[in-house]
């Protein structure tokens, strides 16, 4: 079963602190939650002096809880004049708070952060979350889950740690001094902590993994805190944590698909300056211009890689997506395909009733008649907060922000003198910077000289449909059906795998007849429908049906030490310094494309990733060159 979110039940004690009764303990001192988090966690990190005039800096929490410290890490650098230009805070909970106790509890000088905060507040959801505040310069990622599992999956480079959570001898797990480690494989060097326990215990577990310890006066009726600084005497990780970037803040994107515009807009959005270029007549040329697609996570009884990252991409998608014209929200039913996959659906569902109602629920077929406005053959899963865009319409806008060059081709890239530069194929430079993200789909390939990327197309036609469908949300299953909202109505899709060889592809008038089979095998009683035409899109499809996204490996000396690496890691293989890809998104590129490009974006700055470790390493573009090392 995945692991369930069970939110934190807050009272008030006797004094009107905010209590929790699963742990009989405080959220915070009753001398004051915020002058504890000033003093006690920005003062013993020496904040705000230590971000100044820093590009950066990476604040990372144990226990979230009420985010009285956050709150006041946000105002202590929204009032600095000299504060660093983007603060990244990361937090670990397992019980998060409602929203409305983030209200209820926030200290009068915060509660305009608070609303701001509770407004933004994630579904109770496991995994990461990332809240963007001050137009993106601080952003929040919250994990929600046991910090035993999650902050060994964190990839962050920390300047400073906030340990806190409730007393050892009430929540002893927090404390720990695996978890401990596991913490100082983030720190940079000379990263600060600090805490207001001072347990023997915790002492020596900070000392042991690299941190040199002292007392300093405490706040309130505590007469002492700790105070730490990392540095240890003796090597103790193998790789060190990512370092900010420094360079210049150009970029290329290869590519002005779903790839290549989200990546152009994740470091756009970061204040990079970035070109587009792509061979087409504009954007979304290729399987991207689809008129409208369906938006929605997959689901899993045991919560599988595909589950964990399609509800990673959803979620970061859909924040961008929020007023935009050329969206539709609404909904999408998912129906199962048959009463054996309903029942499996009804069971999981059953056993693991902590999903929120507003992101997942099950539905039978009378309510889903009533959601969707027609009626399935069968029920399903709904998604409140799935819909239906244009997929075309979201490249465009994504490309605003970013200089783009159509009717280009790229013949090869070249590495000099710290830049890529982008070639014709008469050996012109068409552009060039420190960071290029290929983005070009079956041509990825070629352009990354990479052997071991195995893609291979695949044809999907859609038939584009006329006749009246009274259809209020998306609906997908055994196909999927969309009614955009211009009135454009399509179903499909096919998928052939031999859309390019020389077998003669399948007539388009058997097409139209398997995706009217599709329509049928989807509602009830569906009305006659004629199809006008064909939306025909070929999508680039990885061997084992997962993007290719993030850093790209220096394939060569990986293959001249292919003896030394034979039992290495991702994180072990040598990279092709400021190379990024992101193709093979096949039929998910609206749901994955964000979590690719936003993955990206926080390699190339140095910044915390957006998902744990092992959901970036099942995107990893080496995991097959990896696979071909373990063999020998």
């Amino acid at each position: 079963m995945p692991p369930s979110i069970r939110p934190a039940q807050v009272e008030r004690d006797a004094a009107g602190a905010a209590f929790s009764p699963q742990y009989g303990d405080v959220y915070a001192s009753r001398d004051g939650a915020l002058g504890q988090a000033r003093h006690v966690f920005l003062g013993g990190n020496d904040l705000p002096a230590r971000w100044r005039g820093r590009a950066s800096f990476v604040v990372v929490e144990t226990g979230f809880g009420l985010g009285v410290n956050f709150l006041a890490t946000w105002q202590a650098w929204r009032d600095d004049p000299a504060s660093c230009a983007r603060l990244h805070c990361v937090a670990v909970e397992k019980h998060p708070v409602a929203a409305a106790d983030l209200l209820a509890f926030a200290p009068a000088p915060l509660a305009p952060l608070a609303r701001a905060l509770a407004a933004a507040w994630p579904l109770p959801l496991p995994g990461l979350h990332r809240l963007d505040f001050d137009d993106g310069a601080l952003r929040l990622t919250l994990a929600f889950g046991d910090a035993r599992a999650l902050v060994p999956q964190l990839v962050a480079g920390a300047d400073a740690f906030f340990l806190d959570g409730f007393a050892p001898d009430r929540n002893p797990e927090l404390w720990e001094p695996p978890l401990i480690k596991a913490l100082a494989r983030l720190a940079r060097p000379g990263a600060t902590l600090a805490t207001w326990c001072t347990a023997r215990a915790v002492r020596d577990a900070l000392a042991a993994s690299g941190f040199a310890v002292e007392l300093r006066p405490g706040y309130g009726h505590r007469r002492q805190m700790l105070a730490a600084r990392f540095a240890p005497r003796w090597r103790l990780r193998r790789h060190e944590p990512p370092a900010a970037y420094a360079g210049e803040r150009k970029a290329l994107a290869i590519g002005a698909g779903l790839a290549g515009s989200w990546a152009a807009a994740a470091l756009a959005q970061r204040g990079w300056q970035v070109r587009v270029l792509d061979s087409g007549a504009g954007p979304a040329a290729a399987a991207s211009a689809l008129p409208w697609g369906l938006v929605h996570p997959q689901f899993a009884a045991d919560d599988n890689l595909l589950a964990r990252l399609t509800r990673a991409g959803f979620l970061l998608g859909r924040q961008r997506l929020a007023s935009a014209p050329y969206w539709q929200p609404g909904g999408v039913f998912q129906q199962a395909r048959d009463e054996a996959e309903a029942a499996r659906w009804r069971t999981a569902l059953g056993a693991c009733d902590d999903w929120p109602r507003d992101y997942l629920r099950w539905v039978g077929a009378d309510e889903a008649a009533a959601l969707i406005g027609m009626a399935p053959c069968r029920g399903g899963l709904w998604f409140a907060q799935g819909g239906v865009v244009s997929a075309a319409r979201w490249c465009a806008a994504l490309l605003a922000g970013s200089h783009t060059q159509f009717g280009t081709a790229v013949a090869a890239l070249e590495r000099r003198d710290g830049q890529w530069h982008a070639l014709a194929s008469d050996g012109r430079s068409l552009a060039a910077a420190p960071v290029v993200v290929v983005a070009n789909a079956l041509d990825a390939p070629r352009l990354l000289r990479l052997r071991h990327a195995p893609v291979q197309p695949v044809r999907g036609r859609i038939s584009v449909l006329a006749g009246d469908l009274p259809l209020r949300a998306g609906v997908g299953g055994d196909g999927y059906l969309v009614r955009g909202a211009d009135g454009w109505l399509g179903v499909g899709a096919s998928y052939e795998f031999s859309p390019t060889d020389r077998a003669a592809p399948i007539a388009e008038c058997d097409i139209h007849a398997g995706n009217l089979q599709r329509v049928r095998r989807l509602l009830r009683a569906a009305p006659p429908l004629a199809p006008t035409g064909v939306f025909d899109g070929v999508r680039c499809v990885a061997r084992d049906r997962l993007p290719l996204a993030g850093a790209v490996a220096d394939e060569a000396a990986a293959l001249d030490a292919a003896a030394e690496l034979r039992g290495a890691h991702l994180a072990g293989l040598p990279r092709r310094a400021g190379l990024y890809c992101s193709f093979a998104l096949g039929s998910r590129g609206l749901t994955l494309a964000p979590l690719a490009a936003e993955l990206i974006a926080a390699q190339v700055e140095g910044e915390p990733w957006p998902v744990e470790r092992a959901l970036a390493d099942a995107l990893d573009p080496a995991r097959f060159l990896l696979q071909k090392l373990r063999r020998g």
